[in-house]
């Protein structure tokens, strides 16, 4: 069985620090796209989260030229943030926080194979070993990579693996697609019903809610989709039942770049002392009424302007919106919970299939399971 070290045998290339580019040389549009961390999502590159850049920053690193398939990894702050290259369509580049992975060993390696493994916890646990702690970052040094590596069955094998697993994130993939127009129906209905220069009556959202911070938790701890809440193992819920949340809790991130994101919370799942638990009192009980007001009204302006972003409890106590009857209200609010339970079923399937993707790597990698 072969073997493929990541950090020697691929061609692998960062953007040399000199050559940084500074937030005032990125272009409102253009022509030429450069990509960050924050636009690597789970696998691929939200490039409507891409940048511009000039003709002649993008030319004067010839090495970080992206080509179709390109596999991206992040190697400072949140490590190992994975996007793969599709459908590419404008020349485009990279910052200076992550590396470009080409595949030149096409006769021994299928790259969807090796994109999987990657996403997988055999990559985040070499990391967790590797990673190099500065002063105030997290980074991984392309040296690092040269501690990976793997063992390689036959390309047709390869293949047959990566269609397996390729075909639950296509799975994955369309659940996402469903969720999104869901919301996207719920957000648009909100906004027709809600949003209008008629509205007379002001409310603040410290008169219908209750605001806190849970304690910070240790241990185990998996962030998920970048948010600020968490899910863990049953044995750790179990360990930090005291923090547990119930589904639907509503959670506002207070610090760092997701800084004034708001979420709604699944099953089996809490919070961490990053965000804020916003808990509707009983005399307001209309959980998806303000989660939809907080999603459609930004809040990230209430943030307190210190270099870490940052939004307080009294920050968030004295944001206001305008409000209609309470009949409206009740009627989006049936409406908004039968598409949340709808929401919550289909992202617990793909939490499943996440499970199921991660179990069934290493034993197809080892053999245990051949696929026909």
């Amino acid at each position: 069985m072969a073997k493929l070290n990541l950090g020697k045998d691929l061609y692998v290339h960062g953007r040399i620090g000199w050559r940084g580019l500074s937030k005032e040389e990125y272009l409102k549009n253009g022509f030429y796209r450069i990509i960050n961390a924050t636009s690597l999502m789970d696998g691929y590159v939200d490039w409507n989260n891409c940048g511009y850049i000039t003709k002649e920053r993008y030319e004067e690193s010839t090495e970080i030229m992206l080509q179709e398939n390109d596999i991206l990894i992040s190697k400072d702050g949140t490590l190992g943030k994975i996007g793969y290259v599709k459908n590419m369509k404008y020349p485009c580049t990279v910052a200076s926080g992550i590396f470009v992975v080409r595949n030149t060993k096409k006769d021994i390696l299928n790259f969807d194979y090796l994109y999987h493994i990657l996403k997988s916890s055999i990559f985040k646990d070499f990391i967790a070993r590797n990673k190099a702690i500065g002063s105030t970052i997290s980074h991984l040094y392309q040296r690092d990579l040269e501690n990976f590596e793997i063992e390689l069955p036959d390309i047709k094998v390869q293949e047959k693996i990566a269609n397996v697993l390729n075909c639950l994130d296509e799975k994955i993939k369309i659940n996402n697609m469903i969720v999104e127009k869901l919301q996207k129906i719920l957000l648009t209905e909100f906004s027709h019903m809600f949003i209008s220069i008629d509205d007379k009556d002001i409310i603040y959202l410290g008169q219908i809610a209750d605001l806190y911070q849970p304690k910070t938790i240790s241990g185990n701890q998996l962030i998920y989709d970048g948010k600020y809440y968490v899910y863990g193992a049953n044995g750790i819920i179990g360990k930090y039942d005291q923090y547990n949340h119930s589904e639907n809790q509503i959670a506002v991130a207070c610090r760092g770049a997701s800084c004034g994101s708001v979420t709604m919370t699944l099953p089996f799942s809490w919070i961490t002392g990053n965000a804020m638990v916003v808990s509707p009192l009983k005399s307001f009980p209309y959980k998806e009424f303000i989660y939809y007001m907080l999603v459609i009204k930004s809040v990230s302006y209430l943030n307190t302007g210190s270099a870490q972003p940052q939004l307080t409890r009294e920050n968030l106590q004295n944001y206001s919106f305008k409000i209609k009857n309470r009949d409206l209200i009740n009627s989006f609010e049936g409406k908004a919970v039968i598409f949340r339970k709808k929401i919550i079923s289909i992202e617990m399937e793909n939490n499943k299939l996440l499970s199921i993707r991660e179990w069934l790597l290493p034993i197809l990698m080892n053999g245990q399971v051949l696929v026909d």
